[in-house]
């Protein structure tokens, strides 16, 4: 992606010293052109300056709002609504596209933008042949961009399924060591020695461990693919709380961590599949136990707020940086905590997945009094 978009600010760059070449040896005025230029090269820096920062969404929106402020100034400045410029609008849309974020602002800032081309005073003059060749170039990158982005998927795709095929292999074979260990490990067929039965439950738990990451990846490739269907139906959503903190118990224990739920004493009910929230919350509340201290805490918190379900995952451990919670729930992304604790940074991407399937979210924040606050926001309340 990095790649992408330098290529593109250095192709663009290339093309407007060309267009200015040819605006000023072709009869045009050479300060209009020069203005002109200069606010065509804008998108070109924005790209080099938002390198770094790619993978934050404040960046990539930065990049596409500098693409269509530039180039409808460009329009603007070319004749409006008249003008051959008008093609390169299409750029930031698909650049938005490539980047696999904020394709609808784009497409809608530049159906604005053109429309407020139409009223538009400023006008270069005399720009010679810049107009024409910068349309022709805007047509070229335009082309490249698209053809890139449907490849991106198509890789996309196939990389998807690939990894489904292969989780869905590596599936029976886990079960099957997790059954043989945990009959070994419970002495199912006869006494055995202390040393095998603690070695067959360091089997078991590695072995439940890597079916976890499987089950995450074959998640994935699921959603990715649009093949994952959600089996909507209206329950408490207590009574999901109830069962993950039931089955999250022990390991809070081995880490002498107080877990607790606070909840409505109403039934809260919703209409959303039960499963998928159970799933959501056994990531973020494993997530809070593996990071917080010996001795801390990690609250389960469920609210009806402005018409939506809040669930909050609370722990009094080492929070999360600010500058980290844009990234989190990306595939494999991992906070500055990661390297201290085993996992591949798949468990949010699965909850974030999961919360946009029911047409949610998920962010993080501050715990008050310290610590994260991670909150999965659904809008999911029965009536």
């Amino acid at each position: 992606m990095a790649a992408t978009i330098a290529w593109t600010g250095w192709f663009w760059t290339a093309c407007v010293v060309v267009a200015a070449f040819t605006g000023v040896f072709g009869g045009g005025e050479r300060q209009d052109v020069a203005a002109a230029a200069a606010l065509a090269l804008a998108p070109a820096l924005a790209g080099f300056t938002f390198l770094p920062w790619l993978r934050l969404r404040w960046a990539a929106l930065g990049l596409i709002l500098v693409w269509l402020v530039a180039l409808s100034g460009l329009v603007a400045g070319t004749g409006g609504w008249g003008s051959p410029l008008v093609a390169a609008l299409l750029i930031p849309v698909i650049l938005a596209r490539t980047l696999g974020r904020w394709t609808r602002i784009a497409a809608i800032g530049a159906v604005v933008g053109y429309a407020a081309t139409g009223a538009s005073t400023l006008m270069y003059a005399g720009l010679g042949w810049f107009t024409v060749t910068l349309t022709i170039c805007s047509l070229l990158l335009a082309g490249w961009l698209l053809g890139f982005a449907q490849r991106g998927a198509q890789r996309e795709q196939a990389m998807s399924q690939r990894i489904a095929e292969v989780s869905h292999e590596l599936r029976t074979p886990l079960t099957h060591i997790l059954g043989f260990s945990e009959m070994i490990e419970r002495q199912i067929f006869g006494e055995i020695g202390a040393r095998y039965v603690e070695y067959a439950g360091l089997i078991r738990k590695s072995g439940a461990h890597l079916l976890g990451l499987v089950n995450d990846l074959l998640d994935l490739s699921r959603i990715d693919a649009g093949k994952f269907e959600l089996a909507l139906g209206e329950f408490d959503v207590r009574d999901v709380i109830e069962d993950v903190i039931r089955v999250s118990i022990d390991s809070a224990e081995k880490k002498q961590i107080s877990l607790g739920m606070l909840t409505p004493d109403a039934p809260l009910p919703v209409r959303a599949d039960d499963r998928a929230v159970k799933r959501m919350l056994i990531n973020t509340v494993g997530n809070a136990i593996k990071f917080t201290p010996e001795g801390g805490r990690v609250m389960v918190q469920a609210a009806a707020i402005n018409g939506t379900l809040q669930l909050d995952t609370i722990d009094n451990g080492p929070g999360i940086p600010e500058a980290e919670r844009e990234t989190l729930g990306v595939a494999f992304e991992r906070g500055s905590g990661g390297a201290r604790a085993e996992g591949t940074g798949l468990g949010l991407s699965l909850v974030r997945a999961l919360a946009a399937l029911h047409g949610g979210a998920l962010s993080f924040h501050e715990a008050p009094g310290g610590g994260a606050l991670v909150r999965i926001t659904l809008p999911v309340l029965a009536n």
